[in-house]
């Protein structure tokens, strides 16, 4: 089925789309465990009850550092194959052409360095901007940036960050919870202070997503092309994660027994998570069916895009 776009689309049986998409799973997951683990731990120390037990320390170092694999994974290949790199990032983001994954996979490396560094020397406060970056320099290369400069990339940071915040901060309430499963009073309290504020992430996450469906998938190409499909699998992702969370809330109201740990649905909520970040990161490579904005921003016009 042909659909009006501004490129051809990448088919999925491309290997480098899919090689592509994992890596850069790979470095949503390191950065959700960096920046959220920080965010868990900070939102974890604003807890008014007595702690069991000492707070765990944050993934925050493990996850700088698998994110700075995975962003030299995406220069990698970006620099094997530029032509299908290219291709990959379409739109164009404004400023960046055809270079825009080479630019942001050497901004996105450098961040994680020097987030790194700074989390080896015990200054977990600093590392925050560099992966602030990590966030920035995603913003700068997404797809709706090339379908309204500055807008677009605004837009993703307004999705991107809650998003990883969310992920990082529930990963770390689960160990937090199961350091302190001795005491169930004390555990649900943790429980709960992460889920008030995830309700709040979860929001943002949400208009923010709708807001950018709005701008790359044309009603009418939401069932028709690979994206819109793509798109429609996230978001039923999201709504099963959203059940398990008020599952979890369910179980706050209970009487957890001292070394029970965190519920069953927390923790499937954490695997639903990750599995959301992955079809994100998968988005990133695929050709949304809408035509920017601005032509000036990197089109092509009267090309086509073929269903894959």
């Amino acid at each position: 089925m042909v659909t009006s776009s501004a490129a051809p689309a990448v088919p999925l049986s491309t290997p480098a789309l899919w090689l592509t998409g994992a890596e850069r799973w790979l470095m949503l997951a390191g950065l959700s465990l960096a920046l959220g683990g920080l965010a868990g731990r900070g939102l974890a120390r604003q807890y008014k009850g007595t702690a069991p037990a000492p707070l765990p320390s944050p993934w925050a170092l493990r996850g700088s550092l698998l994110g700075l694999a995975a962003s030299a994974a995406l220069l990698a290949t970006a620099l094997a194959g530029p032509d299908l790199a290219a291709e990959l990032a379409r739109p164009p983001a404004a400023g960046l052409g055809r270079h825009a994954t080479v630019v942001a996979a050497v901004t996105e490396l450098a961040c994680f360095a020097a987030a790194a560094v700074l989390l080896r020397f015990r200054q977990p406060g600093w590392s925050v901007l560099p992966l602030l970056g990590v966030v920035a320099a995603e913003g700068l290369r997404a797809h709706p940036e090339g379908m309204i400069p500055a807008a677009g990339a605004a837009l993703t940071w307004c999705h991107l960050l809650p998003a990883v915040l969310w992920a990082g901060m529930l990963v770390y309430t689960l160990r937090a919870a199961a350091a302190w499963r001795a005491d169930p009073a004390a555990m649900r309290g943790l429980v709960r202070q992460y889920g008030n504020a995830a309700g709040w992430l979860f929001a943002v996450v949400i208009i923010t997503g709708v807001l950018s469906a709005v701008l790359l998938v044309p009603l009418h190409s939401l069932l028709t092309t690979a994206y819109g499909e793509i798109l429609v699998a996230k978001a039923v992702l999201v709504a099963v994660t959203a059940g398990l969370a008020v599952a979890g809330r369910v179980w706050l109201n209970r009487r957890p027994v001292p070394g029970g740990g965190p519920a069953l649905a927390a923790r499937l909520e954490c695997a639903a998570l990750a599995t959301v970040l992955a079809v994100a990161a998968l988005l990133t490579v695929v050709s949304p069916p809408a035509k920017p904005i601005y032509p000036a921003a990197g089109t092509r016009p009267g090309a086509a895009s073929v269903r894959p």
